[in-house]
């Protein structure tokens, strides 16, 4: 018998209900049968009885509202299988739009043919219209089901068609051992439990080898994307911007977006396009984008990848590959299946003698034997070793004993195995087109386009190109790739590459040993570059990409400060406009360009700039790294420029800087530095009306933090009072307007507040202030509107709830990530006492995500606060199902109120966040209380908290 499946959010029950009925008629005629989730029996375990439906089911019907569309249990769980099954099975998935929402924003569910003509909601029509589309979506599922007893099955084709896009290196030679872990990629590949699985293992490992290997014996693979980081360099000091990733992914699945309010929300876009698709996406050489420090725990430092990961980590469809030197920490707290590390170890002594042999090596298992474990089993080192015995010395494995110690010992012991190779390689092709070839490969960390190589030859740079003729470097490509296996090959087309290891030797090489033609072919390519784009001023970042690299080539060149006044100030920031950032948000980008003219990454800048621009740089990286969200950086950053300034005559600027490093400090929790860098800001802004009452607002507001009310409130009075000719409206706008503000509602003045905030908001919006000083006025009035009805019975908080959703809202187009979680944690307490547990969650979980992530341990403290708050409501709220996982950690615990308590005690005393003494108070309490409810009625532990909501 057909199963139909009926996918609703509970808000819309009235309307699954009018559909049944309609399908009863067919139910009763034995011609199908309808599931629905009403149907578990109370006591049983809701989640098998949905995923038993899921899976067996022949037609899904959904039924479509805002309240569907954000249920993050349909759209996590029901969703992402049902479309599965829709592309691999053939069933039939059928939308019902029921209410006015923005469906056609949702890639997955525009491509759909709906259930009524021209997908009118059903709300908008009258009754009996409605009842028509109900009845023939039920006539239409009884020629479904007549098309299945005809022996056809109602298949239908995939949305989108097959996808492949190849951007992995080739490297020619055999493939040997790694059984296991080609097993593991076929074991996560067959399921929809794992979906993401990491490679951890120092470079030259053969990491990319398997994973070419992988790929070309696995079939069946409908969406493809292969993308290496590793070409744009090896070292985990720079800074790689994932622009290109995401502009290519973007255009290969047929998106045209270019703005985005946030780095996270390209991350969300990317994730939405790939969502209910069965893809495999290998991100290879992850590590230029993770922090390689040992304090930083590899942390990534692009937001975008960081938030495609954790969305990604959710799909049930896909599987993301990821290969690096370095463990993600996002996903250190992800268990498996659904996460799988995997350290990969070098080759065994077996397939390591297997691979030299398959190079033509020759001698005696003894012999072979050694000479893997000599170089450690490192299957690039084997390679370049096996190349060379096989060339020189007819593959006689004792010759190895000929190559000759490195010159200069650099790198981890197994690069020095490779290094050592190639050094004896450098020798062989000295004067040879070979080793010029190698040099010039080594002048770029990505792979080189044959129009680039031809620009160079036509140079004729002395000692590196001149008087090699066309046919002799055909020859050296040649010999490179078939002979000597050195160059890599790429499916783009004739770009050439070779390991980054390679590069990075032979580009040593070419530096330290004919400095003058290093210096020479950069400055060749900075001018080939630079004149590259069509426009002086590009439009957008894809258009940029050839400044990005002129910069690179010219600071190579040692040409800093021309690359700074011919291409980043005029071309790239345009002059205080700050382009790049401020109409594109494209910091990482900008930040990745300016960390060019660091010898030391935000603490030594190159000595060929000017003073003035060594103090300019040092303040548009710290910019860049606040608004990234990497604050402790950012708090280096600050402090660098300030060692700088605060011995000249910029007062002002320098005010400037002390007020953002209180500023960063204050997010980071560091409340009592925060008010010393605050102090000194007041000190040099002593002569600037304006920075006088900024300064001034950012110690009281530190104040404020630390628990002292009534001081920081008499700082705000002064400022006021003093200054109040020189306030537009006579009290403060903007941030500091918002944090006085926030001072007041602790007081208890909402009506005060309500005033201020109406007046600013008018004010902001009629003098066109920015997007962020609107959004927190839009904010104040939600906090205003929440407070005033939650104190009074007769109020409603559909005042609260349309201020705070147009906050959230701005606030994520303003793209400014530090005040983000402001919004949400208010969000999140509207959704609690709504009793919408499962949305005050969802923005509990986001707040997690950037505040723990970023180090912004005030925020922090208050997610602990308000998920403690969350977990009592719903405790004293029972669900007739289960719970929804928690996704913190994936830990059971998380969904404990106790834990998040003690969390919270913990980082108000690290902090001294002594603000929030009362709300700790009242929360133990409660916690206490509900201990006591809990005994008394004998239930297990933790009993009513777990609770599983779908709207």
């Amino acid at each position: 018998m057909t199963k139909v499946f009926i996918s609703y959010s509970h808000k819309d029950e009235a309307w699954k209900d009018r559909l049944q009925t309609q399908l009863a008629v067919l139910e009763m005629e034995g011609l199908l049968s309808v599931w629905e989730d009403r149907q578990i029996a109370l006591g049983d375990s809701w989640y098998p009885e949905i995923e038993t439906a899921l899976n067996t089911a022949d037609v899904a019907i959904l039924l479509i509202s805002a309240d569907f569309l954000t249920s993050r249990f349909i759209r996590g769980e029901e969703i992402p299988r049902l479309l599965e099954r829709r592309e691999q099975q053939g069933i039939r998935v059928i939308p019902l739009i029921l209410k006015p929402c923005p469906w056609k924003k949702v890639g997955w569910l525009s491509a759909m043919q709906g259930a009524s003509r021209d997908n009118v909601p059903l709300s908008t029509l009258v009754e009996h219209q409605q009842d028509d589309i109900l009845c023939k979506l039920a006539e239409k599922i009884h020629d479904l089901v007549g098309t299945c007893r005809s022996g056809f099955s109602p298949t239908i084709s995939p949305t989108t068609p097959s996808i492949h896009s190849d951007r992995l290196p080739t490297v020619k030679g055999g493939f040997f051992g790694r059984t296991a872990e080609l097993q593991l990629l076929n074991t996560a590949w067959a399921n929809t439990t794992t979906r993401i699985v990491q490679f951890i293992a120092p470079g030259g490992t053969g990491k990319t080898k398997l994973l070419r290997h992988w790929l070309n014996h696995t079939a069946n693979i409908p969406v493809l994307f292969e993308w290496s980081f590793y070409a744009q360099g090896s070292s985990e000091d720079k800074q790689t911007s994932a622009t290109p990733f995401f502009s290519h992914a973007f255009a290969k699945l047929g998106s045209s977006r270019e703005r985005f309010a946030s780095e996270e929300d390209k991350g969300d876009h990317l994730a939405e396009l790939l969502h209910g698709k069965r893809y495999v996406l290998v991100l290879d050489g992850l590590e230029p984008l993770q922090h390689g420090g040992a304090a930083m725990r590899g942390e990534l430092k692009d937001k975008a990848i960081r938030q495609l990961l954790r969305q990604l980590a959710r799909h049930p469809s896909g599987l993301c590959i990821i290969t690096t030197r370095i463990a993600l920490h996002e996903l250190s707290d992800r268990d498996a299946p659904t996460v799988i590390r995997h350290d990969l170890q070098n080759l065994t002594v077996a397939d390591g003698i297997q691979l030299l042999q398959s190079l033509g090596v020759v001698g005696s298992a003894a012999e072979l034997g050694k000479a893997v474990r000599e170089y450690g089993g490192h299957a690039l080192a084997l390679s370049l070793l096996g190349n060379v015995l096989r060339l020189r010395h007819q593959g006689d494995v004792r010759k190895r004993d000929t190559l000759k110690a490195l010159v200069k010992a650099k790198g981890n012991r197994d690069s020095r195995h490779a290094f050592k190779v190639m050094q004896a390689y450098a020798e062989w092709f000295a004067g040879e087109p070979e080793l010029a070839l190698l040099h010039l490969l080594g002048l770029f960390d990505h792979p080189i386009g044959q129009d680039v190589l031809q620009m160079l030859w036509d140079a004729q740079i002395p000692h590196l190109t001149a008087g090699i003729d066309e046919d002799e470097w055909l020859e050296a490509i040649a010999s490179l790739r078939e002979e000597h296996h050195l160059l890599s090959q790429h499916d783009s087309g004739g770009d050439l590459d070779c390991h980054p290891l390679i590069r990075e030797y032979f580009g040593g090489q070419l530096q330290t040993q004919q400095p003058q033609v290093w210096q020479q072919a950069h400055e060749r390519l900075y001018e080939y570059y630079k004149a590259l784009p069509e426009k002086e001023f590009p439009d957008t970042l894809e258009e940029m990409q050839p400044l990005f690299s002129a910069v690179a080539h010219g600071c190579a060149a040692g040409l800093h400060q021309q690359a700074l006044d011919e291409v980043y100030w005029p071309r790239l920031r345009r002059g205080e406009d700050n382009y790049i950032c401020k109409s594109h948000g494209a910091f990482s980008d900008s930040l990745a360009v300016l960390a060019i003219f660091f010898t030391k990454p935000w603490e030594n800048l190159t000595e060929k700039l000017e003073q003035k621009y060594k103090e300019l740089l040092l303040d548009w990286v710290s910019y860049c790294l606040r608004s990234l969200g990497r604050l402790h950086e950012a708090e280096q950053s600050y402090q660098a420029y300030i060692s700088i300034i605060k011995t000249t005559l910029y007062c002002k600027r320098t005010a400037i800087a002390f007020n953002n490093l209180s500023e960063v400090q204050l997010l980071l929790g560091k409340i009592n530095e925060a008010e010393k860098q605050a102090k000194k800001a007041i000190k040099f802004a002593s002569n600037d009306g304006n920075w006088y009452i900024k300064t001034s607002a950012t110690y009281a507001y530190s104040l404020l933090q630390r628990g002292d009310v009534t001081a920081a409130a008499d700082i705000f009075i002064q400022i006021e009072q003093v200054f109040k000719n020189d306030l537009s409206i006579g009290f403060l706008l903007s941030v500091e307007g918002f944090e006085y503000c926030d001072l007041l509602l602790e007081q208890q003045y909402v009506s005060c507040v309500l005033e201020r905030a109406e007046k600013a908001l008018d004010y902001a919006r009629f003098k066109k202030m920015s997007l962020l000083s609107i959004s927190l006025d839009q904010l104040t009035l939600g906090c205003a509107h929440l407070q005033q009805a939650l104190s009074s019975s007769s109020c409603s908080l559909s005042e609260a709830e349309k201020w705070l959703e147009q906050a959230v809202t701005g606030l994520r187009a303003a793209g400014v990530q530090h005040h983000l979680p402001r919004g949400l944690l208010a969000r999140a307490a509207l959704h609690r006492h709504t009793r919408d547990f499962a949305r005050a969650q969802a923005d509990l979980q986001e707040v997690f995500d950037i505040a723990d992530g970023s180090g912004m341990r005030l925020h922090l403290t208050d997610y602990h606060l308000e998920m403690a708050r969350l977990l009592v409501a719903e405790s004293l709220a029972p669900s007739p199902l289960a719970g929804e996982g928690w996704e913190e950690g994936n830990s059971r615990e998380a969904a404990d109120p106790a834990y998040h308590i003690a969390a919270a005690a913990k980082l108000i005393n690290e902090t001294g966040y002594h603000r929030r003494d009362h709300e700790l108070l009242a929360l133990q309490a409660a916690s206490g209380m509900l201990c006591h409810r809990q005994s008394a009625h004998g239930d297990n532990a933790n009993a009513g908290v777990f609770k599983h909501d779908r709207e």
